[in-house]
């Protein structure tokens, strides 16, 4: 019999969340206004700090319209790490999270197929700015870089679920533009 040790319950372990760079209004910033969390920006998108931006994109009937309004009215984030500059080839501090992007989905039924993939630990998942896509943020925890990543998780979910990722989204530095979404998901872990 051991003495000595106590028998204390183990917490839950929950990953420590890392910082990614966040830019002002407007895709022609390079330099990152500062830093966020998962949970922040999951506080951003649900507590509707853009939604006055969201809800008017969503009125503006053309898409070369749509395109310039969120490229200048909307902020962002790059979730790969942190930048000094958006000119670098990679970030000073990699967060591992990969963004995917789907456009002109049926949101619900992708938030639906994306929360059963369980091959993938996904960290946020919300409608994109227009209403008409899914960003879906996850966790990169293999041997793959970035762009091996976003490669191999495409091909399985084209091939498994039928859906597309935009493959533009796959590049390190991709911004993605923060939304209001009420119905933003979190993972549990980083709350």
């Amino acid at each position: 019999m051991e003495t000595g040790r106590s028998n204390e319950k183990r917490e839950f372990w929950k990953p420590e969340p890392r910082t990614f760079s966040v830019f002002e209004k407007g895709i022609w910033a390079k330099e990152p206004k500062g830093v966020m969390d998962p949970y922040s920006v999951y506080v951003y998108i649900r507590d509707g700090v853009a939604r006055e931006q969201t809800e008017r994109l969503r009125t503006i009937m053309d898409a070369q319209g749509m395109r310039l309004y969120k490229c200048t009215e909307f902020e962002s984030a790059v979730f790969s790490g942190v930048y000094k500059s958006l000119e670098d080839e990679s970030p000073t501090r990699p967060t591992g999270y990969v963004c995917f992007d789907f456009n002109y989905v049926s949101v619900q039924d992708t938030k639906d197929i994306l929360m059963g993939v369980e091959e993938y630990e996904t960290v946020l998942l919300f409608a994109s700015p227009t209403g008409h896509g899914v960003k879906w943020v996850v966790n990169n925890n293999t041997v793959f870089n970035h762009e091996q990543f976003y490669k191999v998780v495409h091909d399985y979910l084209w091939k498994t679920y039928g859906l597309e990722a935009s493959m533009e989204a796959g590049d390190i530095r991709h911004r993605c533009f923060l939304p209001w979404d009420p119905e933003v998901y979190i993972n549990p872990n980083y709350m």
